[in-house]
């Protein structure tokens, strides 16, 4: 992965054909809004419902007023194709003394015939390097998938974190950003109703 600047960022990964072909990680712009939601539908095509409701999501997420343009990357191919994209938002940590704002994957898509080359790390990284910057204290994600395990985000539960809807759930998994995870221990994440 080379860093081109905070914007964008580029890549090569394995085309159908054996070859290779680069990739270039960017901000979402208006340009690509509808090409983002095609290429959702497409990387879920064997799931027609979770395609529906991950393009909705989305939709809600960029309607929302917490809305941040710069958590939301796309990957591109040498031809202008949208074949990967992560979108974070804006959830509410709360315990009786101490609320703050943190963020979570409202969606994270790869085209299937680029998985397993690091496409989707890459996507992770870019946010994950942007919501730091930014200051926000953590990432949730709402599934325990060996994908986030592997790319350092471990089970909520180990610091008595919980998600309010469902309490005690073992499908939570964090990422910190901060150095100060005292604070966020024992805390309880408000998914606002966009995430649904």
């Amino acid at each position: 992965l080379h860093r081109v600047d905070r914007r964008q960022r580029q890549m090569c990964i394995r085309d159908r054909i054996g070859g290779y072909m680069q990739i270039f990680l960017s901000t979402l712009t208006e340009v690509d809004y509808e090409r983002s939601l095609d290429s959702i539908e497409q990387n879920y095509d064997q799931d027609p419902e979770m395609s529906w409701k991950e393009r909705a999501r989305v939709k809600n997420l960029r309607k929302s007023e917490n809305y941040n343009s710069e958590l939301e990357v796309i990957a591109k191919n040498d031809t202008n194709d949208v074949i990967g994209h992560v979108l974070l938002g804006e959830i509410l940590l709360v315990s009786n003394n101490h609320q703050t704002t943190a963020l979570a994957v409202g969606a994270l898509s790869v085209q299937p015939d680029v998985r397993e080359q690091g496409l989707g790390k890459a996507l992770m990284q870019a946010v994950e390097e942007r919501a730091k910057a930014e200051g926000y204290p953590a990432i949730f994600v709402h599934c325990y998938t060996e994908f986030f395990n592997h790319i350092g985000y471990v089970d909520a539960k180990q610091y008595d974190i919980v998600m309010e809807e469902l309490g005690n759930d073992d499908t939570l998994s964090v990422k910190f950003l901060t150095s100060d995870i005292a604070s966020l221990h024992g805390m309880t994440v408000m998914l606002p109703e966009v995430f649904d």
